[in-house]
């Protein structure tokens, strides 16, 4: 019986040594498709991050330009009460106001959007069925220790 099974280990024609090739050649699949994963997740964390940032900026200047419409349809108005000025100009300056405000609200909008991609990038979910029951939430004080929530009185807020 030893004959026979040195006999089949010579008969293999290098069995053996093409499934080790084939499962060395999975793995460095693998291994390729995870770095790939990798890569493309820490991508799209940096161009969240960008987006966040850029869009900070884009918001400010909103706000800035918000900020004079309002001042010029306040001077507008005043001017108009003094009878200095027709109450088109007035109208005119609270379109553009109205225009910078709705610029405002979609810089504010894709703001959100970018928050909610980035935590999706960086692995985050939006499944409720994980969040906590409110009995299980707790309050962290500075000293470290666990505080329970605090409960509401009947009649309470």
């Amino acid at each position: 019986s030893l004959g026979a099974s040195a006999s089949e280990t010579l008969f293999e024609g290098g069995e053996r040594s093409a499934a080790v090739a084939a499962a060395r050649a999975t793995y460095d699949a693998s291994v390729a498709n995870y770095r790939q994963v990798v890569l493309t997740a820490l991508q799209q964390v940096e161009d969240e991050l960008s987006s966040l940032r850029i869009l900070a900026l884009q918001a400010h200047a909103e706000a800035v330009a918000v900020d004079a419409a309002q001042q010029a349809v306040n001077v507008l108005m005043n001017q108009y009460r003094a009878g200095t000025v027709a109450y088109t100009s007035v109208v005119t300056e609270q379109t553009t106001l109205l225009g910078d405000q709705q610029s405002l609200l979609a810089v504010q909008q894709n703001r959100l959007v970018a928050s909610v991609a980035l935590i999706t990038a960086l692995g985050g979910g939006w499944n409720t069925g994980e969040l906590p029951d409110k009995g299980a939430l707790q309050i962290w004080d500075p000293g470290g220790t666990a505080i329970p929530p605090p409960s509401r009185a009947k009649g309470g807020q």
